[in-house]
C-alpha cells in the first residue's frame, strides 16, 4: 500500500526548502537554484533532495557543496516547521531530468529531419480526394434503408 502520508510529507518538505532558497538563504550564489524533488526514506532518517539549477555559473559540485554547508539551515526549517519528530540527514543531487530531456528532444529532431527526405507524404491531404463516389454511402433519413431489416426479421420469425 502506498504511504500518502510520506508523498505528502515530500511536498511539504520541498516547498519549505524552495521558500528558503527563494526568500530566507541570502547567498547569490544559489540563484536559480530549485529543489525540484525531494525522496524520504521509510524510516524518515533519510532525506534525498534532488536540485536543478538555471542560468547560475557554478557547476553542479559547487552548488552541491554549498548546499551541504547549508544543511544546517534547512534542518532548523524542517524543525520550525515542526512536521517530524525527528530532523532526518540530508543528501544532495543534481537532477539530471532537464539534460535528458534535451538529449531525447535532439534525437527526437534528428530522426524526424531523416524522416522529411520522403516527398510523397503530405500533411495537407484531403482525404475526399482519393474517396471514390461509388465508396460513398448516403443514408437518407428515410425509413427506406430499415425495410430490408424489418423483411428479414419477418422471414426468420415465419421459419421458427
Amino acid at each position: 500500500m502506498k504511504s500518502f502520508r510520506l508523498e505528502r510529507l515530500q511536498n511539504e518538505i520541498r516547498k519549505i526548502f524552495n521558500h528558503a532558497l527563494s526568500t530566507k538563504l541570502n547567498d547569490p550564489r544559489l540563484d536559480w537554484v530549485i529543489i525540484s524533488a525531494i525522496e524520504i526514506s521509510k524510516d524518515l532518517n533519510y532525506v534525498k533532495i534532488h536540485f536543478t539549477h538555471y542560468n547560475n555559473p557554478l557547476t553542479h559540485e559547487q552548488i552541491k557543496e554549498i548546499l551541504n554547508k547549508a544543511s544546517g539551515f534547512f534542518k532548523k526549517q524542517i524543525a520550525g516547521a515542526k512536521l517530524m519528530r525527528t530532523i532526518p540527514e540530508l543528501t544532495f543531487f543534481y537532477d539530471e531530468t532537464e539534460e535528458r530531456a534535451a538529449r531525447v528532444d535532439a534525437l527526437l529532431a534528428s530522426v524526424k529531419d531523416d524522416s522529411d527526405d520522403n516527398d510523397d507524404y503530405d500533411p495537407d491531404i484531403d482525404i475526399d480526394d482519393y474517396l471514390d463516389d461509388d465508396e460513398f454511402f448516403d443514408f437518407d433519413d428515410e425509413d427506406e434503408d430499415f425495410d430490408d431489416i424489418d423483411d428479414i426479421e419477418e422471414e426468420e420469425e415465419d421459419e421458427d
